[in-house]
């Protein structure tokens, strides 16, 4: 049997109006050809936060920090809470986190200037450096690069579909 073939029954049971060998079998194959990019994209990032001395989790809170703080200075850094709030976490797990990275001198902790109580999240230039390199080799360049060693024609194909797709999820 053909892990499609296994699927599409899975599937079947799930959506009673599946028909298995037409556009539902299809479009359900393009699932699954989703998720597996994602899975190959999930595990570079893995790969490159373990080059980098990361846990995965420790890798993504850092693009994550990384998008919070465009153009902020330490007045306006966000707090553990905001993270925490940015990326559907508890305070305490984000707090453990930033601790990791404050250990590895990758963000620093500075105290609110208006209220003590309240630390504020700063990359330190090694975070910063840190996040360029991984920038330079993450998802897009991984995908860029797989893409690049397509076919002309077989680029103009997808970027025409994955067009039509985005139509018609919008």
């Amino acid at each position: 049997m053909r892990h499609h073939e296994h699927k599409g029954r899975i599937w079947h049971r799930l959506h009673p109006d599946f028909q298995a060998g037409n556009r539902d079998e299809k479009t359900l194959m393009i699932i699954q050809r989703k998720a597996e990019i994602d899975r190959l994209i999930e595990r570079k990032h893995h790969e490159l936060a373990q080059q980098y001395g990361l846990s995965l989790e420790q890798f993504h809170l850092l693009i994550e920090l990384d998008e919070l703080m465009l153009d902020v200075d330490s007045e306006s850094a966000p707090t553990v809470g905001e993270i925490a709030s940015s990326i559907d976490n508890s305070q305490n797990t984000v707090s453990e986190k930033i601790t990791r990275l404050e250990n590895k001198g990758l963000v620093t902790r500075i105290k609110d200037a208006k209220d003590r109580r309240i630390s504020r999240i700063m990359l330190t230039d090694e975070g910063r450096s840190l996040i360029d390199a991984i920038s330079k080799q993450a998802n897009n360049r991984f995908l860029f690069d797989a893409i690049s060693r397509m076919k002309d024609e077989d680029i103009d194909d997808l970027l025409e579909c994955l067009e039509k797709l985005v139509k018609e999820m919008t």
